[in-house]
């Protein structure tokens, strides 16, 4: 069975979680850009994008503080929940 993109996606996203949480902070961020890249094509529609992205903005602080963890936390849990939300509707 193939994997559909948003399929590949979501693993991407844990993979990068994975990465933050063993502390290997650069290569999780590489990965994340990535991640962004793939999720931008895919938030055309600001009514149905609505609680993804107000998921960015704690990303982003969390980056900032360099707290690996909750944004291993939210590309894990907390993203893939919307995205496969997004993809539903």
């Amino acid at each position: 069975m193939k994997n559909k993109p948003d399929d590949l996606l979501i693993e991407q996203l844990i993979s990068t979680a994975h990465k933050f949480r063993l502390g290997k902070e650069a290569e999780g961020s590489v990965e994340f850009s990535e991640c962004i890249n793939r999720l931008e094509p895919l938030l055309t529609e600001p009514t149905k994008t609505q609680a993804f992205i107000q998921l960015f903005p704690a990303m982003l602080a969390a980056q900032e503080r360099y707290d690996w963890l909750a944004l291993a936390d939210l590309l894990e849990y907390e993203l893939p929940i919307q995205l496969n939300y997004l993809l539903a509707n």
